[in-house]
């Protein structure tokens, strides 16, 4: 059918090609296209630039005449036609350049369109389906596709969006989640091991999170570039350590994005295989199976996150005597001091590299 058809701008506005355009929308509808590649053919087809969008600003689909697709809308010289209750079809072509059969175009494209949305409406996800948010964070997903999901969750691409990337409990992630959400509905999906949370706007400096839960929060971008976000958050719960206790120094249940700086690239490109044989590594896990050495574990961390032994003595609410034995049992097994910048810097490494270890592949 595609090779049969003329290109439009050879076409007379005779019978025989008014019925070759008909006929070739008519296979569209035919074949169940979506509608980007509804646009899309019919932006082939015409040589210039086609869309369907909606009166709000919601949902938009444009091609190009070579048939690229995006989100952009119609401009001021566009020809418009309504299609349906809240939307319309469009083709941008100067007034000069009009050819006979642009008129019948945007008839049969506006009809094929109304058929293709309401062949979508009875099997769409309805409002929060887990399935609209994952395409609204999904890297491989179109921009249209994206778009209308997210016209489906009742959001517009402009609208800023936090993604929040989940570890724990069930019940406690949900009571955490309609939390963050408050008043609005939780938009919420499970991705890979993680649970994700779509919040409108920006998230409240301080976090109550239950025990047992981690929690990485992503950047704020607008809903298009959802994507983004979600890619940060799961990058920063990486780094969260879930509390046990009503006071657990050194451990942080909830990490943001926009506080990892480097450490973030880490997260983004290391897996446990890059981690194997890191010989400082091998001396944190023999702590950690020590029971008199986990003490020295969590010492460690919290003085490479204080900076100085004193200071991480306060927090621990211990004696700074009792620090600096735990530092010195960590220092004769690591085999280089603490006391000076260098030494911490490269325990701070360590420790992060093994928590990255320690959280591969959760999404």
């Amino acid at each position: 059918m595609y090779g049969l058809l003329m290109r439009l701008s050879a076409l007379d506005a005779d019978a025989e090609h008014a019925i070759r355009l008909i006929s070739f929308f008519d296979t569209l509808v035919e074949q169940q296209v979506s509608v980007e590649e509804l646009v899309r053919n019919a932006a082939v087809v015409a040589e210039c630039a086609v869309g369907v969008q909606d009166l709000d600003g919601a949902f938009a689909i444009r091609a190009a005449p070579d048939g690229v697709s995006d989100t952009g809308r119609s401009g001021p010289e566009a020809t418009v036609k309504k299609m349906g209750p809240g939307h319309q079809v469009w083709l941008q072509r100067s007034p000069d350049q009009a050819l006979p059969l642009d008129e019948l175009l945007l008839e049969r494209l506006a009809i094929a369109g109304i058929v293709t949305l309401g062949r979508g409406e009875p099997s769409a996800p309805v409002l929060g389906d887990p399935a609209l948010l994952e395409l609204v964070v999904g890297r491989s997903t179109a921009a249209p596709e994206r778009t209308r999901a997210l016209h489906l969750l009742g959001l517009k691409p402009c609208t800023r969006l936090t993604l929040v990337a989940m570890l724990g409990p069930v019940d406690a992630i949900s009571q955490l989640a309609a939390h963050l959400a408050a008043p609005a509905r939780p938009l919420r999906a499970i991705i890979g091991s993680l649970h994700a949370t779509a919040v409108v706007g920006v998230l409240p400096d301080e976090l109550e999170v239950p025990n047992g839960v981690t929690v990485g929060v992503g950047t704020t971008e607008v809903a298009v570039d959802a994507a983004v976000s979600w890619e940060k958050a799961v990058r920063a719960v990486r780094y969260a350590t879930a509390r046990t206790g009503a006071a657990d120094p050194g451990v942080h249940p909830v990490v943001r994005a926009a506080d990892l700086g480097p450490l973030e690239l880490l997260a983004g490109t290391l897996r446990s295989a890059d981690i194997r044989g890191v010989g400082d590594i091998d001396v944190l896990d023999a702590l950690a199976a020590d029971p008199s050495g986990r003490d020295v574990l969590q010492t460690l961390g919290v003085v490479v996150e204080a900076g100085s032994l004193r200071e991480a003595a306060r927090k621990l609410h211990l004696h700074h005597n009792s620090v600096a034995a735990r530092l010195a049992r960590a220092e004769e097994q690591l085999g280089y001091p603490l006391n000076q910048p260098t030494g911490i810097a490269r325990l701070g490494l360590a420790l992060a590299l093994r928590r990255l270890r320690d959280t591969d592949l959760l999404a």
